[in-house]
Protein backbone atom coordinates (compact mmCIF):
# COMPACT_ATOMS: atom_id res chain seq x y z
CA UNK A 1 0.00 0.00 0.00
CA UNK A 2 2.93 2.15 1.01
CA UNK A 3 4.13 1.50 -2.47
CA UNK A 4 0.95 2.75 -4.27
CA UNK A 5 0.71 6.07 -2.37
CA UNK A 6 4.24 6.49 -3.03
CA UNK A 7 3.65 6.16 -6.93
CA UNK A 8 0.31 8.36 -6.81
CA UNK A 9 2.51 11.01 -4.46
CA UNK A 10 0.59 10.85 -1.37
CA UNK A 11 2.83 12.92 1.06
CA UNK A 12 4.61 10.89 3.48
CA UNK A 13 3.03 12.90 6.19
CA UNK A 14 -0.31 11.36 5.23
CA UNK A 15 0.84 8.33 4.02
CA UNK A 16 1.41 7.41 7.73
CA UNK A 17 -2.05 8.98 8.65
CA UNK A 18 -3.99 6.17 5.81
CA UNK A 19 -1.94 3.35 6.87
CA UNK A 20 -2.77 3.71 10.63
CA UNK A 21 -6.63 4.45 9.77
CA UNK A 22 -7.54 1.51 7.23
CA UNK A 23 -11.33 1.10 6.67
CA UNK A 24 -14.03 -1.33 7.36
CA UNK A 25 -13.27 -4.82 5.54
CA UNK A 26 -16.49 -5.11 4.39
CA UNK A 27 -16.80 -2.19 3.21
CA UNK A 28 -13.58 -2.04 1.30
CA UNK A 29 -14.62 -5.07 -0.21
CA UNK A 30 -17.56 -3.47 -1.42
CA UNK A 31 -16.16 -0.86 -2.80
CA UNK A 32 -13.53 -2.28 -4.55
CA UNK A 33 -16.00 -4.65 -6.28
CA UNK A 34 -17.96 -1.23 -7.85
CA UNK A 35 -14.60 -0.27 -9.31
CA UNK A 36 -13.63 -3.31 -10.82
CA UNK A 37 -17.56 -3.65 -12.61
CA UNK A 38 -16.82 0.34 -13.87
CA UNK A 39 -13.48 -0.37 -15.06
CA UNK A 40 -14.13 0.51 -19.33
CA UNK A 41 -17.33 2.21 -18.50
CA UNK A 42 -18.32 5.87 -18.92
CA UNK A 43 -20.82 5.79 -15.91
CA UNK A 44 -20.05 5.35 -12.33
CA UNK A 45 -22.27 2.85 -10.38
CA UNK A 46 -19.70 3.63 -7.00
CA UNK A 47 -21.40 5.92 -4.36
CA UNK A 48 -19.49 6.45 -0.88
CA UNK A 49 -20.93 8.01 2.13
CA UNK A 50 -20.33 11.74 3.16
CA UNK A 51 -18.05 10.91 5.34
CA UNK A 52 -16.07 8.33 4.04
CA UNK A 53 -12.45 8.42 5.94
CA UNK A 54 -9.58 6.55 4.38
CA UNK A 55 -12.37 4.49 2.57
CA UNK A 56 -12.18 5.98 -1.06
CA UNK A 57 -8.86 6.07 -1.00
CA UNK A 58 -8.17 2.01 -0.30
CA UNK A 59 -10.21 1.20 -2.65
CA UNK A 60 -8.53 3.35 -5.44
CA UNK A 61 -5.12 1.88 -4.47
CA UNK A 62 -6.56 -1.65 -4.28
CA UNK A 63 -7.60 -1.28 -8.20
CA UNK A 64 -4.74 0.49 -9.63
CA UNK A 65 -3.10 -2.23 -10.86
CA UNK A 66 -5.67 -3.33 -12.46
CA UNK A 67 -6.75 -0.47 -13.87
CA UNK A 68 -2.70 0.69 -14.76
CA UNK A 69 -3.02 -3.26 -16.65
CA UNK A 70 -6.19 -1.90 -18.45
CA UNK A 71 -4.17 0.98 -19.55
CA UNK A 72 -1.50 -0.78 -20.97
CA UNK A 73 -3.39 -3.18 -22.96
CA UNK A 74 -4.69 -0.09 -24.57
CA UNK A 75 -0.94 0.60 -25.33
CA UNK A 76 -1.42 3.97 -23.03
CA UNK A 77 2.37 5.07 -22.26
CA UNK A 78 2.98 4.83 -18.63
CA UNK A 79 4.06 8.24 -18.57
CA UNK A 80 0.68 9.56 -19.32
CA UNK A 81 -1.00 6.82 -16.42
CA UNK A 82 1.21 8.22 -14.09
CA UNK A 83 0.53 11.76 -14.74
CA UNK A 84 -3.04 10.96 -14.98
CA UNK A 85 -3.01 9.35 -11.25
CA UNK A 86 -0.85 11.56 -9.66
CA UNK A 87 -3.42 13.64 -9.30
CA UNK A 88 -5.00 11.25 -6.66
CA UNK A 89 -1.67 12.10 -4.13
CA UNK A 90 -2.27 15.78 -4.86
CA UNK A 91 -5.02 15.85 -3.49
CA UNK A 92 -5.21 13.39 -0.03
CA UNK A 93 -5.65 15.34 2.84
CA UNK A 94 -6.33 15.45 6.23
CA UNK A 95 -5.30 11.74 7.63
CA UNK A 96 -5.88 10.24 4.09
CA UNK A 97 -9.29 11.67 2.87
CA UNK A 98 -9.85 12.80 -0.91
CA UNK A 99 -12.99 13.62 -2.42
CA UNK A 100 -13.76 10.72 -3.85
CA UNK A 101 -16.64 11.39 -6.66
CA UNK A 102 -14.05 13.07 -9.07
CA UNK A 103 -11.41 10.26 -9.49
CA UNK A 104 -14.00 7.87 -10.43
CA UNK A 105 -13.12 9.20 -13.85
CA UNK A 106 -9.42 8.32 -13.18
CA UNK A 107 -10.38 4.88 -12.10
CA UNK A 108 -12.77 3.60 -14.68
CA UNK A 109 -10.30 4.51 -17.69
CA UNK A 110 -12.32 7.81 -19.09
CA UNK A 111 -9.64 10.21 -18.24
CA UNK A 112 -6.54 11.20 -19.11
CA UNK A 113 -4.13 13.61 -18.48
CA UNK A 114 -2.45 15.04 -21.65
CA UNK A 115 -0.29 17.74 -20.60
CA UNK A 116 -1.49 20.93 -18.96
CA UNK A 117 -5.11 19.84 -19.34
CA UNK A 118 -7.13 16.39 -18.76
CA UNK A 119 -9.64 15.03 -21.40
CA UNK A 120 -12.50 12.56 -20.08
CA UNK A 121 -14.45 10.80 -22.45
CA UNK A 122 -17.96 11.12 -22.67
CA UNK A 123 -20.94 11.13 -25.11
CA UNK A 124 -24.05 13.72 -25.27
CA UNK A 125 -26.85 12.83 -28.12
CA UNK A 126 -24.56 9.78 -28.99
CA UNK A 127 -21.88 11.43 -30.39
CA UNK A 128 -18.59 10.49 -28.10
CA UNK A 129 -17.29 14.34 -26.88
CA UNK A 130 -14.04 15.04 -24.56
CA UNK A 131 -14.84 16.92 -21.22
CA UNK A 132 -12.04 19.28 -20.65
CA UNK A 133 -10.89 19.77 -17.22
CA UNK A 134 -8.10 21.86 -16.05
CA UNK A 135 -5.73 20.53 -12.94
CA UNK A 136 -4.78 23.63 -10.53
CA UNK A 137 -1.18 23.03 -10.81
CA UNK A 138 1.13 25.14 -13.11
CA UNK A 139 0.15 28.58 -15.39
CA UNK A 140 -2.61 28.18 -17.83
CA UNK A 141 -0.14 29.46 -20.78
CA UNK A 142 -1.52 29.34 -24.39
CA UNK A 143 1.10 27.37 -25.74
CA UNK A 144 0.61 24.57 -23.10
CA UNK A 145 -3.04 24.75 -23.81
CA UNK A 146 -2.19 24.68 -27.62
CA UNK A 147 0.09 21.16 -26.84
CA UNK A 148 -2.85 19.89 -24.90
CA UNK A 149 -5.79 19.85 -27.49
CA UNK A 150 -3.36 19.23 -30.31
CA UNK A 151 -2.62 15.67 -28.50
CA UNK A 152 -6.20 14.98 -27.49
CA UNK A 153 -7.66 13.94 -31.15
CA UNK A 154 -4.43 11.49 -32.12
CA UNK A 155 -4.26 10.36 -28.76
CA UNK A 156 -7.90 9.22 -28.69
CA UNK A 157 -7.56 8.02 -32.26
CA UNK A 158 -5.04 5.55 -31.25
CA UNK A 159 -5.84 4.54 -27.69
CA UNK A 160 -9.80 4.36 -28.51
CA UNK A 161 -10.20 3.89 -32.29
CA UNK A 162 -13.90 3.13 -31.97
CA UNK A 163 -14.33 6.00 -30.92
CA UNK A 164 -14.05 9.48 -32.86
CA UNK A 165 -13.64 13.11 -30.86
CA UNK A 166 -14.29 15.74 -33.07
CA UNK A 167 -15.13 18.11 -30.31
CA UNK A 168 -14.56 18.92 -26.63
CA UNK A 169 -16.79 20.53 -24.25
CA UNK A 170 -15.11 22.88 -20.57
CA UNK A 171 -18.13 23.26 -17.69
CA UNK A 172 -15.98 25.49 -15.20
CA UNK A 173 -15.94 28.44 -13.65
CA UNK A 174 -12.91 29.13 -15.31
CA UNK A 175 -15.13 29.97 -18.26
CA UNK A 176 -17.42 32.74 -16.21
CA UNK A 177 -17.55 36.02 -18.35
CA UNK A 178 -17.47 37.58 -14.87
CA UNK A 179 -13.53 36.70 -14.29
CA UNK A 180 -13.37 39.59 -17.08
CA UNK A 181 -14.07 42.16 -14.52
CA UNK A 182 -11.34 41.32 -12.68
CA UNK A 183 -8.62 40.37 -14.97
CA UNK A 184 -6.19 41.83 -17.73
CA UNK A 185 -6.91 41.42 -21.34
CA UNK A 186 -3.78 39.63 -21.67
CA UNK A 187 -4.15 36.72 -18.82
CA UNK A 188 -4.52 33.45 -19.39
CA UNK A 189 -7.30 32.38 -18.18
CA UNK A 190 -9.14 34.86 -20.63
CA UNK A 191 -7.04 33.70 -23.52
CA UNK A 192 -8.78 30.29 -22.52
CA UNK A 193 -12.20 31.25 -22.39
CA UNK A 194 -11.56 33.05 -26.25
CA UNK A 195 -11.17 29.33 -27.27
CA UNK A 196 -15.02 28.16 -26.70
CA UNK A 197 -17.78 28.85 -27.49
CA UNK A 198 -20.41 30.23 -24.67
CA UNK A 199 -23.16 27.46 -24.95
CA UNK A 200 -25.00 28.12 -21.73
CA UNK A 201 -24.31 28.58 -17.72
CA UNK A 202 -25.25 25.63 -15.66
CA UNK A 203 -24.90 26.15 -12.21
CA UNK A 204 -23.31 28.03 -9.04
CA UNK A 205 -19.78 27.39 -8.59
CA UNK A 206 -18.83 28.59 -5.19
CA UNK A 207 -18.54 25.91 -3.39
CA UNK A 208 -16.44 23.99 -5.78
CA UNK A 209 -13.88 26.85 -6.29
CA UNK A 210 -13.58 27.04 -2.38
CA UNK A 211 -13.05 23.07 -2.36
CA UNK A 212 -11.08 23.17 -5.33
CA UNK A 213 -9.21 26.56 -5.78
CA UNK A 214 -8.20 27.10 -2.20
CA UNK A 215 -9.07 23.48 -0.32
CA UNK A 216 -11.10 25.39 1.89
CA UNK A 217 -14.95 24.78 3.45
CA UNK A 218 -17.58 26.85 3.14
CA UNK A 219 -17.31 29.87 5.17
CA UNK A 220 -13.88 29.55 5.55
CA UNK A 221 -11.58 32.90 4.86
CA UNK A 222 -10.03 33.00 1.69
CA UNK A 223 -6.38 33.65 1.12
CA UNK A 224 -5.45 36.32 -1.53
CA UNK A 225 -1.75 35.54 -2.34
CA UNK A 226 -3.01 36.08 -6.16
CA UNK A 227 -4.54 38.28 -8.59
CA UNK A 228 -7.03 35.20 -9.50
CA UNK A 229 -7.49 34.31 -5.65
CA UNK A 230 -8.55 38.15 -4.71
CA UNK A 231 -10.99 38.66 -7.56
CA UNK A 232 -12.54 35.32 -5.68
CA UNK A 233 -12.79 35.89 -2.85
CA UNK A 234 -13.34 39.97 -3.10
CA UNK A 235 -16.44 39.16 -5.85
CA UNK A 236 -17.72 36.56 -3.04
CA UNK A 237 -17.31 39.21 -0.65
CA UNK A 238 -19.62 41.33 -2.47
CA UNK A 239 -22.16 38.64 -2.07
CA UNK A 240 -21.89 38.04 -5.70
CA UNK A 241 -21.56 34.57 -6.80
CA UNK A 242 -19.25 32.36 -9.79
CA UNK A 243 -21.10 30.61 -12.00
CA UNK A 244 -20.10 27.39 -14.15
CA UNK A 245 -20.53 27.82 -17.89
CA UNK A 246 -20.35 25.28 -20.47
CA UNK A 247 -18.46 25.89 -23.82
CA UNK A 248 -17.20 23.55 -26.54
CA UNK A 249 -14.33 23.75 -29.18
CA UNK A 250 -13.70 21.79 -32.73
CA UNK A 251 -10.69 19.17 -31.91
Amino acid sequence: MRDLMQWVGVPEAEQTAVLASPPDEHELAAAVAGLRRDLGSLDSSVTWRAASGTLPLYAYLTVLPEVLAWHAARRVPRAISHATMHQLGSRVRDGGVVRPYWFSRHFRGSLYRLGRLQFDRTARHGEPLLDVHIPGDGHLTPEACDDSLAAARPFFAEHFPAEEYKRAYCTSWLLDPQLADYLPEDSNILRFQRRFTTESVITQADDDIRAFVFDLPSGAELPRRTRLEAAIADHLAEGKHWHHVTGWLPL
